[in-house]
């Protein structure tokens, strides 16, 4: 049998989809292998790993109910439109794409993947497999949170750099921006109705809510851009290089992403959304002058109705 996992999209030629799991477990990369139907008959401990699923949760299941929900950077439901998996099913062409994955736990993980169509003697389709890997950037974010832990800059509920530590950085990247005038964007971003979730479904959910926002913005992020809990139910984006209408492009994307988010509870998924309030640092401006601006374009889109932004 040829390897699972081509170097380019092509095909497989086997007899029957039996014969996969050794192969497959020895991958870094998540692979899993559908049949016609679209029902997952083998899941790679890789797989596992990169999503929190076990083979237990997905064996014998549509890959489109309620699992991994691809969606693209606009917040699309793949699943339902424009899955490359199901495109390759139907025609037999490998494909490749780079989408946001949901984690078990809620979160949104931005993955490479790869399909490739599986095909018996007779050059039928008899199932197609998709392997997918973490971008990048995320990977680089999970080192640089592994080194912030040693030196206490990490918020113990969200798992993502705290207050302390965005506020050195903001004060580095001011004087940057003085010195040289490279753009600077500063983005304050508050939880809708976050009380309200957390007085209904309590703490311990109101902080799973936090932990998945935080890990969904992390994983938008390039690798120059900062992310940190600011305090309560606010998150800073400190966006390096990056004048008005790029800003706009990021906080679109994590606005849509937020509301893209779920978080499991016992009575189903609670999804919330995001109120974003961005600046571009003026000249001769200070972190006082900076935090007062932001907070006025936040209030701004929570008065045009909440899960929106406003930039300045």
């Amino acid at each position: 049998m040829k390897s699972p996992i081509p170097d380019a999209p092509g095909k497989l030629i086997v007899e029957d989809l039996s014969n996969f799991d050794d192969i497959l477990d020895t991958m870094f990369e998540g692979v899993y292998v559908v049949d016609p139907d679209r029902r997952i008959q083998k899941w790679s401990a890789g797989a596992t790993s990169l999503t929190g699923f076990t083979a237990n949760d997905v064996l014998h299941r549509c890959c489109s109910d309620n699992i991994l929900l691809h969606v693209d950077d606009q917040g699309t439901a793949l699943c339902t439109a424009g899955c490359p998996l199901h495109k390759t099913l139907k025609d037999g062409e490998g494909r490749q794409a780079t989408v946001y994955l949901r984690h078990k736990l809620g979160y949104r993980v931005p993955v490479l993947i790869r399909t490739v169509a599986i095909r018996n003697s007779e050059g039928e389709v008899i199932g197609a497999l998709e392997a997918f890997r973490e971008i990048g950037e995320a990977e680089h974010w999970k080192a640089r949170l592994a080194e912030l832990e040693e030196v206490a800059f990490i918020d113990l509920v969200t798992g993502i750099p705290n207050r302390r530590f965005l506020e050195i950085h903001l004060d580095r990247l001011l004087q940057e921006f003085h010195s040289t005038g490279e753009p600077l964007t500063f983005c304050m971003l508050d939880v809708d109705h976050f009380k309200t979730a957390n007085d209904l479904y309590g703490h311990e959910i109101g902080d799973r809510v936090l932990r998945s926002m935080g890990q969904t913005l992390l994983n938008c992020l390039r690798y120059t851009d900062l992310l940190g809990r600011w305090g309560g139910d606010e998150f800073v984006l400190l966006l390096a290089s990056t004048g008005v209408e790029r800003a706009k492009q990021v906080v679109e994307r994590s606005r849509v992403l937020i509301a893209e988010t779920a978080t499991p509870t016992n009575s189903g998924p609670l999804r919330m959304s995001v109120s974003i309030g961005a600046v571009v640092v003026a000249a001769g401006e200070d972190r006082a002058s900076l935090i007062h601006r932001v907070d006025q374009q936040l209030y701004m889109a929570k008065s045009r109705g909440r899960n929106c932004w406003s930039i300045a």
